[in-house]
């Protein structure tokens, strides 16, 4: 096991790195376990955590605009040679980036009618909500998967 005074610091290092308390607790040599029961014994511990965390998510922010913006090269083979790159836009990224920033106008909305009492309608409001960090994380390990196995940095 991997003392505190030194795993402690990495930990939070690769936290803001890629906001993902499991890969963290690997690259620091312990167990997700021992950094969760860390965080619930120390405030200290937990308002690092918290802010390690919204640094990763900014990166993770800036990166996906990027992507959406400037796209990313795409290696294109011919006959199993590689012939050149071709710079591939996300749609996907430019939704939820505009979901989150703009999402009075982009949000998810729902809106359901009720018959009510002698078959008048009943308007009902209805909230969707979603956690758009989560949503982020998950496209962008599929992504780091995506690219990891077509070989990519």
């Amino acid at each position: 096991m991997t003392p505190k005074k030194v795993w402690k610091p990495l930990f939070l290092e690769r936290l803001r790195e890629t906001a993902n308390v499991s890969r963290s607790a690997k690259d620091a040599g312990v167990s997700r376990k021992t950094v969760y029961k860390e965080r619930d014994t120390s405030d200290t511990f937990r308002s690092d955590w918290d802010d390690a965390i919204e640094e990763g998510l900014d990166y993770l922010e800036e990166e996906a605009r990027r992507r959406a913006y400037e796209g990313t090269l795409k290696p294109v083979f011919y006959e199993g040679v590689e012939v050149g790159v071709v710079r591939q836009f996300s749609d996907t990224l430019t939704i939820f980036l505009l979901k989150g920033r703009r999402s009075e106008v982009y949000g998810d909305r729902v809106k359901q009618e009720v018959t009510g009492k002698n078959g008048g309608p009943v308007e009902q409001k209805v909230t969707v909500n979603f956690d758009l960090g989560a949503d982020v994380r998950e496209l962008d390990r599929q992504i780091a998967e995506a690219e990891e196995e077509a070989g990519s940095p």
